[in-house]
């Protein structure tokens, strides 16, 4: 046997050791992703009561822990108040899949003023932007109590960037394209509770969100 290995020639060892890391990446990588059409973002859909239903939630029904529950827990939850005094509460997901689509997701959770009024005077530590912006870290009781709080909005930011071909092949025409003055498009789908926006140069945004026709 040792001999045999002996007289192998370089290029046999190439072939042998080539195959062997394919094997064993084959076993490391998920081959398939076992998952429902309906997740995703070309199938999500506006109820008939008005129900946002997109990448297998329900926008103010399903909660922050659902949304674990479908992509993991490797969530980071913040609150922010901007400079006009507007706060809000966010939740994100650096890496997850949708399908087989490699994205990141951010959520923003449905909570009344009095109740970030609340959570913000509760704050672990608050940070301030450049322009002013306050992100506040909350202590580990407040974010596990975030978790069960429904998702009122959520965006969708893929890896790869989409082209107006691919758009249009999977969500079809849309009801109305707006440019504002920096440069960013936003195609509007109604029938799916979807605004896109695409950015020159940046990764484009798929924001689910009730519509002032349906919210």
């Amino acid at each position: 046997m040792i001999n045999w290995l002996k007289n192998l020639r370089p290029v046999t060892w190439v072939i042998i050791i080539s195959v062997a890391m394919f094997l064993i990446l084959l076993n490391i990588v998920p081959q398939g992703r076992d998952y429902d059409p309906a997740i995703l973002p070309w199938n999500a859909t506006v109820n008939e009561l008005g129900q946002v239903n997109a990448l297998g939630i329900t926008l103010n029904e399903s909660t922050l822990r659902e949304v674990s529950q479908l992509y993991g827990r490797d969530i980071e939850v913040k609150l922010f108040e901007l400079p006009s005094g507007k706060r809000s509460a966010e939740a994100y997901l650096h890496s997850a899949y949708v399908g087989t689509i490699h994205t990141a997701l951010v959520a923003k959770l449905n909570l009344t003023p009095e109740q970030l009024d609340t959570y913000f005077a509760r704050g672990a530590r608050i940070t301030v932007s450049k322009q002013g912006a306050r992100e506040v870290l909350l202590n580990s009781q407040d974010t596990l109590d975030l978790f069960n709080y429904p998702i009122g909005e959520i965006n969708m930011v893929p890896r790869r960037r989409l082209t107006a071909e691919a758009i249009e092949k999977r969500f079809g025409e849309p009801a109305a394209i707006r440019t504002d003055e920096d440069g960013i498009a936003y195609w509007y789908f109604p029938e799916k509770g979807l605004e896109l926006l695409l950015l020159e140069g940046s990764n484009d945004i798929l924001r689910f969100k009730p519509t002032p026709a349906n919210s």
